[in-house]
C-alpha cells in the first residue's frame, strides 16, 4: 500500500515538474518572439524613417509679392533632399526673417510625407525718409526696407517724404526709433486727397519735442505738434488753408488755439 501511494507522489510530481518546465519554455519562446518583433519593428521603422519617402522633394513659398520665389528659395535650397523630420522649423522661419529685410513674418509647415510650405507676410512701405542724399523705404514698425534711387521715387510717390528722421547712416533692416517719424506717415494718413495734394514733404523739428512739420507746394510751413488730437488738427488745417490764401506759417501744436503767420 506505501508503495503504491509513494509511486502515486512520485507521478504528481513529475507532472508539476513537466508543467513547470513547459511553462518556463513557452515563458522563453514568448520573450524571443517579443525581442524579435522589437527588432524587426525598429530596424523597420529605422529603414522606412532614412528611406526617400520623408525626403523633402518640394518646397512651396506663398504669399511672398516682393521677394521671387528663386530668392527666397536660395536660402531654404539645403532643404531639398533631407528627411522631413529634421527640418528646425524655427531655425528656417528666424533665419529668413533676418535675411530677407521685407519679410515680416515666415510660418513653416510640413506637409507629410515630402513636402515644405513657407507662408510669407511681407512688410509694407510706409514711409519714405533721405539722409545725405540717399532715400529710404521705411514700414510701419520703422524697419529700413531698402534703399532707393532718385529715379525710383515717383513710384513710391503717395508715401510721404520725411526729412531729418536719422542724423546718422543706416542700414537696411535697421529700425528707426527717433520719436515721430511714424506719426508723419500716421497723420498723412488723415489727409484727403486734396490735402495730399498739397503736401510735399515732412520734416521732424530739432527742438526737445522733435516736432513734425509739413511744407506745402507753394511753401508754406505747418507746424503740426505730434500726433495728439489728430482729427482736430486736419479739420483745423482744412479751414486755414481755405480761408488764409497769404499766411505762410500755421502753428496747430495747440489745437484750441492754432496760430497763423
Amino acid at each position: 500500500m506505501g508503495d503504491k501511494i509513494k509511486k502515486s507522489d512520485n507521478y504528481i510530481i513529475a507532472r508539476r515538474r513537466k508543467k513547470i518546465i513547459g511553462r518556463r519554455i513557452l515563458d522563453f519562446l514568448k520573450l524571443v518572439l517579443i525581442i524579435i518583433f522589437f527588432a524587426l519593428s525598429i530596424w523597420g521603422l529605422n529603414y522606412f524613417y532614412n528611406s526617400d519617402y520623408f525626403k523633402i522633394k518640394s518646397i512651396d513659398i506663398q504669399g511672398n509679392k516682393h521677394y521671387k520665389d528663386e530668392e527666397i528659395k536660395t536660402f531654404v535650397q539645403d532643404l531639398t533632399g533631407i528627411n522631413i523630420f529634421e527640418v528646425n522649423k524655427k531655425k528656417i522661419e528666424d533665419g529668413l526673417t533676418k535675411e530677407l529685410s521685407w519679410i515680416k513674418k515666415t510660418e513653416l509647415s510640413k506637409v507629410f510625407p515630402d513636402k515644405i510650405v513657407i507662408k510669407i507676410t511681407e512688410r509694407e512701405p510706409y514711409l519714405k525718409i533721405v539722409y545725405m542724399g540717399n532715400y529710404f523705404l521705411i514700414d510701419d514698425e520703422g524697419v529700413v526696407l531698402d534703399k532707393i534711387d532718385r529715379g525710383s521715387l515717383d513710384e513710391y510717390k503717395d508715401l510721404i517724404l520725411v526729412k531729418n528722421a536719422v542724423s546718422h547712416s543706416i542700414n537696411v533692416g535697421e529700425k528707426i526709433a527717433k520719436k515721430n517719424v511714424l506719426s508723419c506717415a500716421e497723420i498723412y494718413d488723415f489727409f484727403d486727397s486734396d490735402l495730399k495734394n498739397l503736401i510735399k514733404e515732412a520734416r521732424l523739428d530739432d527742438n526737445i519735442s522733435g516736432d513734425i512739420i509739413f511744407y506745402t507746394v507753394n511753401g508754406r510751413e505747418i507746424i503740426f505738434g505730434d500726433s495728439s488730437d489728430i482729427s482736430k488738427k486736419v479739420e483745423i488745417l482744412k479751414e486755414l488753408l481755405k480761408g488764409q490764401s497769404n499766411c505762410s506759417i500755421i502753428d496747430l501744436r495747440i489745437s484750441d488755439n492754432p496760430v497763423i503767420n
